[in-house]
């Protein structure tokens, strides 16, 4: 009866560990970029349950508005509960065979004593046309396998440490690497581009150098591209971060569309 009872409590315990789950990922192996350096280990650990970790998703209820922007973009305002999400929609650039659109996310949670947590978010939007990816070697950073000539086929980041793209904001370089997106959603469009959105966490800083950066590039070593936002678009991450990051939309003096129904959709998704 006593063993009866200790094993019960043995595989009770042997659960329980199981059930907390810690992901250690050490950097021992990283190199700094000079032979026979590497920095010192570093253990970083990622809670197992990423919904305690990212923004609150849409609720059915949450009322949205958009508010446009001087120079042709918006922002959708997304309020629900005790959170508000701003997002920037149309700063895009292009070139032949490439389309890329930039949006910045911030979402305010207001918790229960009255503090606020503010949580920073970069989307990426990007269409690329077949012979972009047929004349470069490195499809296979973005895709898994031979391409099906079928349209919807699902498009996943499967190389290692692959960079999906850069943000230059002025001299200083920001890669954004696959594994690390918080979402990243891809397919083969019928006419053989590929069209691939990604998310990756951000902070405040990043945000606000990516923001007002007097001179911002979006570049691609696989496929190779580089192209750069012009003032228009730059205007747009300016105003988006004076007006909504730091005055959480409440800025009046400043260069915002009017509030007239020209300007302004209200809703309920």
């Amino acid at each position: 009866m006593k063993n009866r009872v200790l094993m019960i409590l043995s595989t009770v315990l042997i659960l329980a560990v199981g059930a907390c789950t810690v992901n250690v990922y050490d950097y021992s192996t990283h190199s700094e970029g000079s032979a026979g350096s590497s920095q010192p280990p570093d253990t970083v650990y990622v809670h197992s349950d990423p919904d305690h970790i990212t923004a609150p998703s849409t609720e059915p209820d949450t009322v949205t508005t958009r508010r446009a922007l001087v120079g042709g973009g918006s922002v959708l305002i997304e309020e629900c509960d005790n959170w508000t999400r701003y997002t920037l929609f149309g700063c895009k650039t292009e070139t032949d065979g490439v389309a890329f659109e930039i949006r910045p996310v911030m979402t305010s949670i207001t918790g229960s004593d009255g503090s606020v947590t503010e949580d920073f978010q970069l989307e990426f939007d990007c269409r690329m046309q077949s012979y972009i990816l047929d004349s470069d070697e490195g499809e296979s950073a973005l895709v898994g396998g031979s391409r099906s000539s079928s349209a919807g086929r699902s498009v996943m980041p499967v190389v290692t440490g692959t960079n999906l793209v850069t943000i230059v904001a002025n001299r200083t370089s920001f890669p954004f690497i696959a594994e690390q997106a918080r979402s990243y959603d891809g397919d083969w469009l019928p006419d053989g581009t590929l069209s691939y959105s990604a998310a990756f966490a951000s902070s405040e800083w990043m945000v606000r150098d990516i923001c007002t950066a007097e001179q911002l590039v979006v570049m691609s070593e696989s496929p190779e591209y580089r192209m750069i936002f012009g003032d228009d678009e730059r205007r747009l991450l300016q105003q988006f971060f004076d007006i909504f990051v730091l005055h959480g939309g409440e800025a009046p003096a400043l260069p915002v569309g009017g509030g007239g129904a020209a300007d302004m959709d209200s809703g309920r998704i």
